[in-house]
């Protein structure tokens, strides 16, 4: 079974439980924070599924230590991810928080990037060039964490909610930048 048809059998039915909680919810605060996180679920399920392929890729190419240790930091990342997105199906803060907590956990301890299309595949990945991204998901972690406490939880739902079309977006677009359909055909 290929990588895409495992990530896409893992994350589906917690995107549709998700979905549930946008459609179903009576609380706009809950619909906006469940919608973001739907976005987001499928976001991620798409960057599990590069990421294994590109470790996958790498290995045909060449053999060294740092693929393996970045394939088991991928693999838990997803793991803790999923628990994260179905735990949101039944309680959106719960999930969220677990969910951040998986993106910090890859973010201090992926310390390389693949790029197969390159001469160097494994380039080093320094703490400091990760500070910006740790940041940001410690941010979405304190917010969380309010809108749990329900401090001020309309303007975080509106806050994280535009994080997740704002940093979905940029992923959209990079994906389709290579492509270049944003360039002028006059």
């Amino acid at each position: 079974m290929s990588i895409s048809r495992i990530i896409f059998l893992l994350f589906f039915p917690a995107c549709l439980g998700i979905l549930k909680q946008v459609i179903w919810n009576t609380e706009l605060t809950h619909q906006l924070l469940a919608f973001g996180i739907f976005l987001f679920c499928i976001e991620q399920a798409n960057m599990a599924n590069h990421d294994l392929q590109k470790v996958t890729d790498a290995k045909a190419q060449i053999k060294d230590a740092r693929l393996d240790i970045f394939n088991r930091i991928t693999i838990i990342t997803i793991l803790i991810e999923l628990i994260g997105f179905y735990l949101s199906s039944i309680y959106l803060g719960w999930g969220s928080f677990i969910i951040l907590i998986s993106l910090i956990w890859f973010n201090i301890f992926a310390n390389i990037k693949i790029n197969n299309s390159a001469n160097n595949i494994i380039i080093n990945w320094n703490i400091t060039e990760r500070l910006p991204i740790l940041s940001a998901d410690v941010v979405g972690l304190i917010l969380i964490g309010m809108w749990m406490l329900n401090i001020a939880s309309n303007w975080i739902s509106w806050g994280l909610f535009v994080m997740a079309v704002v940093f979905c977006g940029i992923k959209l677009f990079l994906y389709f930048k290579p492509f270049n359909l944003l360039k002028s055909s006059y």
